[in-house]
């Protein structure tokens, strides 16, 4: 998590009614910064509100013992992170290095319990991963043969030596790697890498410190059947049952990006919301469920600061790279041309934030390009990773996104920037998501078995999510329908 993530969370779990109300208002500041960035970037005003940014930034900086002690507060180091690991687990850390000019190396940093340093191993070349990514297909990585054990020697050959089946593996990817389901990876001829170790998906093996975390579930919210054909009527109508402020809508996004399907209904996700929350509540978890044109943006943007254990979002997902955002109308109006060295012009990349979200009841409205025609103060139903990104979402040990490519974003040097990265900096503890596009009704199974092991079975998230994948691998052979979904400390 990251340095200003955790400033967020002290400063809004802290009891100075000061110090939040100016936190608050620095978030403020920054949306209406960054809604002028989308609509006027060229604006006077942009500068002016970035000055009064920066000034409230070292104000708060200055008066705040929480804010400042936790801005200069060091990463975890490597012996902190040893005290926690047992005898038979091991952390893994990958990352780039530079090779040549031309290149870079992915490695590993090995630690166990009894580790005098982490252990350095390096692996391979990224354009070998690029290789094996632009020519093999989603069956072909994930099915043991000669181009799924390329993946299996890149990744994991060098390291497996030193690991003993059974063992516990903990990983965090980098790179290239956020775009595999290594831990779906074959082992051999009938086994996958999860079948054989137990595999812990990090955001960082800094998460370890924090793995002994045990929360007692009580309240959730569902979505699923959501309607994107909605009148605006309606649209009105439900919007004003909730008081939520206007966190970036963004508007008009194009049709042609890639979802759980298509921009149509989901059936599979109305029968999948509505066997959770009966599961749920049976158990005595509170469970709010939300449907058809009840399923809005503004009915999310509201769980904000309240107390929601469980989030289960059954519905589309989007995520376009930046070139193809280029091409949508929404976006092409409001990149503006800069001026870079040798008088050469360029549009500047698009903030990878605004170009994967979710979509709500009402979004095909925007999505036809008719965003105009919304109702006065109605949100658009396209919600983006940047907004999310804004909420208070702490008190959320699980956020399962039951969508496509929910866990694609921009690979940058600090990482992903998608989804996973915005419910993160929300202060979501733990994501389920997807790396490409799936089945509806092969999800609908995965994820009302997930909640039936974790919930009725009391099985651990990891151990319930592991024999839901499972058992739709034993109806649906083929890995597109089964070893797409990834569980993210």
């Amino acid at each position: 998590m990251s340095s200003s993530n955790t400033i967020r969370q002290s400063i809004l779990g802290s009891n100075d009614s000061i110090l939040i109300k100016q936190w608050n208002e620095l978030v403020g500041i920054k949306q209406v910064i960054m809604n002028l960035e989308e609509k006027e970037p060229t604006s006077t005003n942009l500068v002016h509100y970035k000055n009064q940014a920066d000034s409230l930034e070292k104000i708060i900086t200055k008066s705040s013992a929480i804010f400042r002690e936790t801005k200069q507060q060091q990463s975890i180091t490597w012996d902190s992170i040893q005290q926690y690991l047992n005898p038979d687990e091991v952390a893994i850390e990958y990352f780039i290095a530079p090779l040549n000019e031309d290149s870079t190396m992915y490695c590993a940093l090995l630690l166990r319990h009894d580790s005098q340093y982490p252990e350095l191993i390096p692996l391979c070349e990224e354009k070998e991963i690029v290789n094996c990514l632009s020519h093999n297909q989603t069956n072909d990585i994930y099915t043991f043969d000669t181009n799924s054990k390329t993946i299996f020697n890149l990744i994991w050959d060098k390291i497996l030596p030193q690991i003993h089946e059974g063992e516990t593996i903990y990983f965090s990817p980098a790179g290239l790697l956020h775009q595999i389901a290594i831990e779906n990876i074959p082992y051999d001829q009938t086994h996958t890498m999860s079948d054989v170790y137990t595999m812990v998906r990090l955001s960082s093996t800094r998460e370890i410190v924090k793995k002994d975390k045990n929360i007692k579930h009580h309240t959730a919210t569902i979505y699923g059947g959501i309607f994107y054909d909605v009148d605006k009527t309606s649209l009105l109508a439900e919007s004003r049952n909730y008081d939520t402020e206007d966190m970036f809508a963004y508007r008009s996004i194009s049709s042609t990006h890639p979802n759980r399907g298509s921009v149509l209904y989901l059936p599979g996700t109305k029968q999948e919301a509505e066997s959770i929350h009966s599961l749920l509540n049976s158990n005595n978890i509170t469970s709010t469920l939300y449907t058809a044109s009840k399923a809005n943006e503004e009915s999310f943007k509201s769980l904000s600061g309240k107390h929601r254990n469980i989030l289960h979002i059954g519905t589309h997902g989007f995520y376009w790279e930046d070139s193809t955002a280029r091409k949508q109308d929404y976006f092409s109006q409001r990149i503006q041309l800069q001026m870079l060295g040798d008088n050469q012009l360029q549009k500047p990349s698009i903030d990878p934030l605004t170009r994967c979200g979710l979509l709500f009841a009402g979004s095909n409205i925007a999505l036809s390009g008719h965003s105009n025609d919304l109702p006065e103060g109605v949100q658009d139903g396209i919600l983006t990773a940047k907004e999310i990104s804004l909420m208070d979402l702490r008190d959320a040990d699980l956020v399962v996104l039951s969508a496509c490519e929910t866990a694609k974003g921009d690979i940058t040097s600090e990482g992903i920037f998608g989804l996973q990265r915005a419910f993160k900096m929300a202060g979501v503890q733990t994501i389920i998501m997807s790396l490409w596009k799936v089945n509806d009704q092969a999800t609908q199974m995965l994820m009302t078995e997930f909640y039936t092991n974790w919930i009725s079975k009391n099985q651990s998230k990891r151990e319930a999510f592991k024999n839901a994948q499972n058992t739709v691998r034993a109806k649906f052979e083929e890995p597109e329908y089964w070893a797409g979904f990834i569980l993210l400390d």
